[in-house]
């Protein structure tokens, strides 16, 4: 052997030495990962204290190690390092060690990596001390939370104050409020609670006594809770340097109690309760409590009843005997059996029962028998509540009598009832219901579809639309559709219901009822045509009667231009200077005399005929006939007031119409223009046809005095409605006006301005 190979012998030897006396765990392997070295603290660690690992390998010690771990190995063995504080090791037989380790590779004398050094430690015992000290931490802050206790701090030597976040919780501040010793007094609205606070405090501060009290608080939120403070003072070299303790929220304990109390209240109410009995007994079936209902109800007192009778005194050996039985078919089956026993078993039941009198009077009453139970689990008596149902079955008599009546009443009225629980289609129907339908009631059981396979063909949609609407908006309104019957009958029905929801606001069930009213709306359908005839009839009387009116003010009103007329001319001529105007003007005075005649006559000839549709009474108008005419009409108020009439009537010359609206409509607009003229100028008259957009339009323009429509515009065609102090004004012929031609089917408006003009335009479609 060379000296350098004894070297590394020597040397390699010494390492071995050096790793199996180390007071660690430390293992030497070589590049198979195969153990040349081992320390015996690695062999204790890891229980491999009756192994020979020498010349082993790693992996066949350990065969728990995984493919990541070889791949670490692997990187040492390439000169890597690997170092974790600490980790769990799960090991072949399923136990957890935690390790932490450091792996690195070994070098010869050559500077070659000989293999790998592996340091480790088993801290299994620390890491489970530590846990167990954080599940304990866990597990105490869970019961605090919990138990909504915290923990606070008082600095004595300087007054500082420190509260956990629990403290903060039940004080519901954030942690950004800053507590102090006098924090307890801002919480404390209620004069007992700060008086209590008061002098805690003041015994801390001027006696060092330490704390333990409850008290009222209010939250900057408004909730009231109740506080239990405890504390305690620590001494330093004989100096109370700190109070801390726990601050717990006994809100909650509180409100139990309440509860608590609330509840044994009103039990003791019920106990104590006249028109309710609670009667029990002992095992053997002795009464040995008898309260002051039972009294009342039974007759009998207490105390000759309590550890002296049974309840068989009160009861009827009949229906004893039926209750026995019951109870031996509930228990034990058909079987009989003699030593039955009922008292041994856990009974619960109620029924009816009729009750004996002290004085030997009777009455029926609902009572609950209830078996009491020891801690084992066996009978040791039995309590019953017994309530007296007389009125109770006089109401279900009259209810049933009423029940009598209502199908009575649904046979007459030919109506019946139903329910229809929505979550599970179940249906009910009234037995008229099912008469109505004539349908039998053994054939199947009701549902929705049952119903709606009845509804008319034509008409399931809308009764769908409407069932489905119903419930969207939980409100039902009264529908009326037809049902079609099995041998095809056709029926009307008119249904009427209320919904009902639960308290989250989900429908649950319609509750209704449904009438046949297929004979009723023969009648209304009659009745409708009968209506429709008479409102037909009316309108044409009413019609009748309007065009009466509008002859009544046509001749009163139109009648009136002529006279005028005539008097204008009258004054004329009193005034004419020669023989010339004086002729010229009589003549004037036969031509208006004669337009005077021929209105008359018309309207004589109009009131003669059948009163009937203005626009039955249409003939073909030439517009230059019906201005020729006006013009003669009006002569004397043009001559007196210089009027000037223009007229284009080329786009539309001649229209069908009614000849005394168009005459009146003339009359008064051009009547108007003249009467309304301003006085610094000649009045001027343009009267122009055209036919706009397939409409017929004829337009009155002049240059009067205008009307302020800003003010008067509502009531420009108003009756009776006059803008000018003008001595002739009567408000007449604007509104006659505008009646005439919308009864024709027409429309007129107005554009006016003060002192500058009007202009009437009239749609005559």
């Amino acid at each position: 052997m060379t000296p350098i190979s004894n070297r590394i012998e020597l040397q390699e030897r010494h390492h071995q030495i050096f790793i199996e006396q180390a007071p660690t765990a430390i293992a030497m392997l070589d590049k198979n990962m195969v153990y040349l070295a081992v320390s015996k603290r690695w062999l204790k660690d890891y229980k491999l204290d009756e192994q020979d690992v020498i010349g082993r390998s790693h992996y066949d010690v350990f065969p728990e190690i995984g493919d990541d771990w070889k791949k670490n190995h692997q990187d040492c063995l390439k000169g890597a390092i690997n170092i974790c504080d600490e980790a769990p090791f799960k090991r072949a037989d399923g136990s957890i060690h935690w390790i932490y380790w450091d792996v690195r590779p070994w070098y010869n004398l050559d500077s070659e990596i000989g293999g790998l050094l592996m340091h480790t430690g088993d801290i299994t015992e620390q890491k489970e001390k530590e846990l167990e000290k954080k599940r304990f931490e866990t597990i105490l802050s869970d019961c605090s939370e919990v138990a909504r206790i915290g923990t606070w701090e008082l600095n004595l030597l300087n007054n500082e104050v420190t509260w956990s976040d629990t403290v903060y919780d039940i004080h519901e501040v954030s942690k950004d409020y800053k507590p102090h010793l006098g924090s307890t007094l801002e919480f404390c609205e209620e004069e007992e609670s700060r008086r209590i606070a008061e002098e805690a405090i003041h015994d801390l501060m001027e006696n060092s006594r330490e704390v333990d009290l409850e008290f009222e608080i209010k939250t900057p939120k408004g909730n009231i809770k109740f506080l239990k403070v405890v504390g305690k003072i620590e001494y330093v070299e004989g100096v109370a340097t700190r109070l801390f303790g726990i601050a717990q929220d006994l809100t909650s304990t509180r409100e139990s109690e309440r509860q608590l109390n609330k509840a044994y209240n009103e039990l003791d109410a019920i106990f104590s309760s006249s028109s309710i009995a609670v009667i029990s007994t002992d095992k053997d079936g002795v009464i040995n409590r008898f309260n002051s209902g039972a009294e009342h109800l039974l007759g009998y007192s207490a105390k000759e009843m309590i550890g002296i009778k049974k309840p068989e005194i009160y009861l009827f050996e009949e229906e004893l005997n039926v209750f026995k039985k019951d109870m031996e078919l509930e228990f034990k089956g058909d079987s009989y059996d003699a030593d039955f026993n009922y008292r041994n078993e856990k009974i619960f039941n109620t029924r009816q029962w009729t009750f004996k009198r002290k004085d030997g009077s009777t009455f029926p009453g609902l009572k609950s028998l209830t078996a009491i139970q020891d801690k084992d689990g066996l009978n040791d008596g039995f309590i019953a509540v017994i309530t007296d149902i007389s009125k109770i079955k006089e109401v279900k008599d009259e209810l049933r009598k009423k029940n009598e009546l209502l199908n009575f009443a649904e046979q007459i009225t030919m109506m019946g009832n139903w329910k229809w629980n929505v979550i599970t289609n179940d249906v009910k129907w009234s037995n008229n219901l099912y008469s109505i339908f004539e349908f039998d009631s053994e054939q199947s059981e009701l549902n929705y579809d049952t119903y709606f396979s009845f509804v008319h063909p034509e008409d399931k949609v809308m009764v769908s639309q409407h069932v489905e609407t119903a419930i969207k908006i939980k409100k039902f309104e009264n529908l009326v559709h037809r049902i079609m019957l099995k041998d095809g009958t056709v029926k009307t029905i008119k249904l009427m219901s209320e919904i009902f929801t639960n308290n989250i606001g989900e429908v649950i069930e319609l509750f209704g009822t449904c009438q046949d009213i297929t004979e009723s709306k023969k009648a209304e359908d009659k009745l409708i045509e009968a209506k429709q005839e008479l409102e037909i009839f009316t309108q044409k009387l009413s019609l009748q009667n309007q065009q009466l009116a509008d002859f009544t003010h046509i001749t009163s009103h139109n009648l009136r231009a002529p006279v005028a007329n005539l008097n204008s001319l009258l004054e004329i001529y009193s005034y004419a200077e020669d023989e010339e105007e004086r002729t010229d003007i009589f003549n004037k005075f036969s031509s208006v005399i004669d337009h005077l005649s021929s209105t008359l006559n018309t309207l004589i000839e109009a009131l003669k005929a059948k009163v009937g549709d203005a626009n039955e009474q249409k003939e073909q108008i030439e517009f230059n006939e019906v201005l020729e005419n006006t013009v003669q009409m009006l002569s004397g108020a043009i001559l007196k007031s210089k009027a000037v009439i223009n007229s284009d009537f080329s786009k539309l010359s001649s229209i069908s119409y009614n000849k005394i609206y168009m005459e009146s409509i003339f009359l008064n607009l051009i009547g108007n223009a003249i009467k309304y003229s301003a006085e610094d100028r000649i009045p001027h008259i343009q009267i122009k046809t055209e036919v706009r957009n397939g409409k017929n339009i004829i337009t009155f323009k002049d240059n009067g005095l205008g009307i302020d429509l800003d003010k008067h515009g509502h009531k420009l065609f108003g009756l009776n409605k006059v803008f000018h102090r003008h001595p002739d004004a009567k408000g007449v012929g604007l509104y006659l006006t505008k009646t005439q031609i919308e009864s024709m089917g027409g429309t007129i408006t107005a554009t006016s301005e003060v002192n500058v003009g009007t202009t009437f335009t009239i749609n005559f479609n």
